[in-house]
């Protein structure tokens, strides 16, 4: 796999909320989910799916040597079943390539002219050719890069997963979940098929299931694995808020469209150098009792920022 014009973008809900506005999705946007049950899920409804972000290590590249689902069981005739599915060609796609192919699977999702040409394109390709197809995207690569951080740091091209050895050193990898045609799937661009795990028939059934689908795939690696985090992809919080008259709701997504929008300018900048020199000038001018205060106070608001996110999601 090459990561020729790629780059690594973080996974963030205001990132691609902002990033699938911008390829021209209508009334979809993404949020953290911070527990997996379905209350959580509940609250957010109607959910289109879910992105599951987790360490990509030695147990997956078992499976993938032996080319089996860690959990769930291919649909070798996915295309019959209306399915859309790309495989990953690309490393650092792989988490807008994770969102598309849950919204390419959304009957009634708004995705835009550009999105649904593109659809309408690759209709009938295979997986494989699915995937080249939207990694020589100009358009979504374009837009997926406008989100990733500037580096005056030059970095060494990262070599594919498989290569890996059998050390905590894998890539986070993501990976969808969706309902389609009466099952759930899970979308792994890394997988030869689309995976199933089992029916279900409606929004309610979708809820109530799939948290015990995601903690039975977490389950399966160490104990000591905690790098998981979810991503739901529901409708546009702000506009039910204003179709529903509910003011303080409004004004609560107001609230987080614009924390959004400051934290992805703030990743447009690189900071590196300023840092740098603010860390050299605080070194020379402050003993180690000073230094170390200011590190303790960083780590109380570092604590305190998580806190206030956390409350206001």
């Amino acid at each position: 796999m090459s990561d020729s014009g790629w780059n690594t973008i973080d996974s963030d809900a205001g990132v691609f909320t902002e990033l699938v506005e911008k390829l021209g999705v209508a009334n979809v946007e993404l949020n953290d989910l911070y527990s997996i049950d379905s209350d959580s899920l509940r609250v957010l409804q109607p959910i289109y799916g879910v992105i599951f972000l987790f360490k990509y290590g030695k147990k997956d590249r078992e499976h993938a040597k032996s080319n089996k689902p860690i959990t769930g069981e291919y649909d070798a005739d996915y295309q019959d079943h209306g399915l859309f599915f790309a495989n990953q060609m690309i490393q650092n796609a792989c988490a807008t390539q994770a969102v598309l192919n849950v919204l390419f699977n959304v009957d009634d999702a708004n995705l835009g002219e550009e999105l649904n040409n593109f659809k309408s394109f690759v209709t009938g390709f295979d997986s494989e050719m699915i995937g080249e197809t939207l990694s020589n995207s100009e358009l979504i690569r374009c837009i997926h890069n406008s989100f990733s951080t500037p580096s005056l740091i030059a970095q060494e091209d990262k070599p594919p997963s498989q290569d890996y050895d059998d050390k905590d050193d894998g890539l986070f990898h993501f990976v969808g979940y969706v309902m389609k045609n009466g099952q759930i799937y899970e979308l792994d661009g890394l997988k030869q098929f689309p995976i199933k795990h089992g029916e279900c028939h409606s929004q309610d059934e979708f809820i109530d299931k799939l948290p015990g689908i995601i903690h039975n795939r977490i389950n399966a690696y160490d104990a000591s694995e905690l790098r998981f985090s979810l991503l739901a992809i529901t409708n546009n919080k702000l506009e039910q808020a204003r179709t529903t008259g509910d003011e303080v709701e409004v004004a609560k997504q107001l609230d987080k469209r614009e924390l959004w929008q400051q934290e992805n300018e703030l990743r447009k900048h690189d900071y590196t150098g300023l840092i740098v020199q603010l860390l050299k000038n605080l070194s020379k001018e402050n003993s180690d009792q000073e230094w170390e205060a200011w590190l303790q106070k960083g780590r109380n608001k570092t604590q305190e920022a998580i806190a206030s996110s956390i409350k206001r999601g």
